[in-house]
């Protein structure tokens, strides 16, 4: 990592932090670290324990969003999760990812995609790991920042970017990789289409030879045709991982569900493009564990098992998961409506009978008024108002020896911090119980 080159992007230059959340802090932690002298701006609109501690230090400045004139500043870092207003000029805007993109681009995997990106580039930095020093960072809770300091040229990255991360960045990674796409997020992007193309970004600024791997029912699968395609050259099945002409069986891990698999089929592709062997592969595959909140196991009283599935916020993902534990029960769906499509759920939840699915919150509300309306609830669909009811009906109504799996097929901000929140919050009382 060319430290003078990192300098040269923030020396002498007015800089303003666009929102200090943990981004935010990374940035100014480390344009402090190369230009200790250097005067900075924050601006946010929150009052946390942290703008007020920075606003202690000498030469920074903490200014109200509302009040801050952006055209000031010859660069301006936002935070990912940020809207720039309609008209307003981009062109001194940037962000971590972008930066990071921009430097160390060629020495890093980035993964984007809708549903199990999060999996997948954590498996991707366990199995490199073999071979190779991996710093796991991005949208996974890892601001890129924060390695910097400890990066050398030899090492890789494994960068997990989300669309906001995308959406304006005209830089990619040296491999890039495009799980899927569903709907999400429109509330930020206003259609599927603009949501798909910020992902997009991932592949369309790589130099010539870099590796692009993409789902096969992807739209942008014509603008590159030498991507490797997911569901064509990289597949899986119960036994075996392919990656075209080459195969492995399928190592132990602690992962289920066929969406699992395929994700593990495309790390073995990633791992092989980088030089590791099958046997290298194996090993950190085995050694994975499964990340919080993603199909996690909780043995509860009676017999029951609850399964943290917090993660799930679309149609797509609760459908995987149920697919992948056979032995549900019940199903606990609902969080924040943002008005996404659940055409798909409300007919798999329709067809699946014997299946109990707890509607709750707002989404979960508008998916059972919709079956209503078409005339498709049958017995096994309840409601509740909030998770903790939802969890006293799932436990009336679950087998010992079976499952009560919360994939809620929404969003969390309504009632939560965030996922993880929730997935903590169903935890403690699932010990309740």
């Amino acid at each position: 990592m060319n430290r003078e080159v990192w300098k040269q992007e923030f020396a002498g230059k007015k800089i303003l932090i666009w929102g200090f959340g943990r981004e935010g802090q990374s940035s100014l932690n480390w344009i402090r670290d190369l230009c200790p002298d250097l005067p900075l701006t924050i601006a946010d609109s929150g009052s946390s324990d942290a703008l007020k501690k920075a606003s202690d230090e000498p030469g920074i400045t903490v200014l109200n969003e509302a009040d801050t004139d952006f055209s000031e500043y010859d660069l301006i870092l936002k935070s990912p999760g940020i809207v720039i207003p309609e008209g307003m000029d981009r062109t001194n805007i940037t962000q971590q990812s972008q930066l990071f993109l921009k430097h160390q681009g060629f020495q890093t995997v980035g993964i984007t995609g809708t549903k199990g990106k999060s999996t997948t580039t954590s498996l991707c930095a366990a199995v490199l790991s073999q071979a190779y020093t991996v710093h796991l960072v991005g949208n996974i809770g890892i601001p890129c920042f924060d390695v910097l300091p400890k990066l050398k040229d030899s090492d890789l990255v494994a960068f997990e970017i989300s669309c906001h991360q995308l959406e304006y960045s005209m830089y990619s990674p040296h491999i890039a990789v495009y799980l899927n796409l569903y709907e999400e997020h429109l509330d930020h992007y206003g259609s599927f289409a603009a949501y798909g193309d910020a992902k997009a970004n991932i592949f369309r600024h790589q130099k010539e030879g870099d590796p692009v791997i993409l789902h096969e029912a992807l739209p942008y699968v014509s603008e590159r045709p030498d991507a490797i395609l997911i569901g064509k050259d990289i597949t899986a099945d119960e036994s075996t991982l392919h990656f075209k002409d080459q195969s492995i069986a399928v190592p132990k891990t602690r992962l289920i569900g066929a969406h699992n698999r395929l994700n593990l089929a495309v790390v073995y592709a990633v791992a092989k493009l980088l030089g590791l062997s099958d046997e290298q592969f194996g090993r950190g595959a085995e050694s994975f564990v499964p990340l919080h909140h993603r199909l996690e196991p909780i043995e509860g009283k009676d017999g029951i098992t609850y399964v943290n599935d917090s993660i799930s916020t679309i149609g797509q993902t609760a459908i995987a998961a149920l697919k992948a534990l056979p032995e549900t029960d019940v199903i606990l769906i609902g969080g924040m409506d943002r008005g996404i499509d659940y055409e798909e759920l409300e007919d798999y939840l329709f067809q699946e009978k014997e299946l109990h699915t707890v509607f709750m919150y707002a989404s979960g509300k508008r998916v059972l008024e919709e079956l209503k309306q078409k005339g498709m609830v049958h017995d096994h669909m309840h409601e509740a108002e909030d998770l903790e009811g939802a969890l006293k009906t799932a436990k009336a109504l679950c087998r010992k020896g079976h499952i009560v799996l919360l994939s809620p097929a929404a969003s969390s901000y309504d009632h939560f911090k965030n996922f993880e929140h929730r997935g903590a919050v169903f935890e403690e009382l699932v010990k309740q119980l």
